[in-house]
């Protein structure tokens, strides 16, 4: 949008499953402790990249001290609780990544790979720095409703897209939810969200 609607709680990138134990072994470099998320507000932390679990498709990493994280002691199958505080994100401390997979071609929703956008129109990167589409962001926002700021950024974003965007994210929340999203009820009336 070219400032700062909100205050974000984290930092997200978006990563190659391919690129996956290089980004490990380099936030681990990098004094951060490496954590691959199970589910449920459990973690499992990676200390050895040949050792995950791979049952979800991000990993966090935070430095000693981050007061966004508390991780609590292993149980006996090693794996933690993980409790996350959206208290903002003042310095850089915590990253998480998420993980997709790409063909030569398109970049394959992680959620559900039927989910496919045109690498060029997925990653974006006007100014030499590459970023998710907007669209894909939301998709990836449409999965937690109640999360504080998703709806403001929901109507900030689909303000500012073409409407060849705006019809790819209807497409992709009519396959995700096939049963409904308020995004896609009658109720939001996109066009509310369109400069005229």
């Amino acid at each position: 949008m070219g400032y700062e609607s909100r205050r974000h709680s984290d930092i997200d990138i978006c990563s190659y499953w391919n690129d996956r134990d290089k980004i490990i072994l380099f936030m681990q470099s990098q004094e951060f402790y490496v954590y691959e998320m199970l589910g449920g507000g459990r973690v499992h932390r990676i200390t050895d990249v040949s050792k995950q679990m791979h049952k979800k498709s991000n990993i966090c990493c935070f430095k000693d001290g981050c007061p966004l994280v508390k991780v609590y002691e292993p149980d006996e199958s090693d794996c933690s609780w993980f409790e996350f505080f959206h208290i903002g994100q003042t310095k850089l401390d915590f990253i998480e990544f998420l993980f997709n997979d790409r063909s030569e071609t398109h970049f394959e929703y992680a959620r559900n790979r039927e989910i496919k956008r045109e690498l060029g129109k997925a990653i974006l990167s006007p100014n030499g720095i590459p970023y998710l589409s907007p669209e894909i962001c939301l998709l990836y926002k449409s999965t937690d409703m109640e999360r504080e700021g998703y709806q403001q950024d929901f109507e900030l974003a689909y303000h500012a897209m073409n409407s060849e965007q705006r019809e790819w994210l209807k497409s992709a929340l009519s396959i995700m939810y096939p049963q409904g999203h308020k995004w896609l009820n009658d109720e939001c009336n996109y066009d509310r969200f369109v400069k005229k």
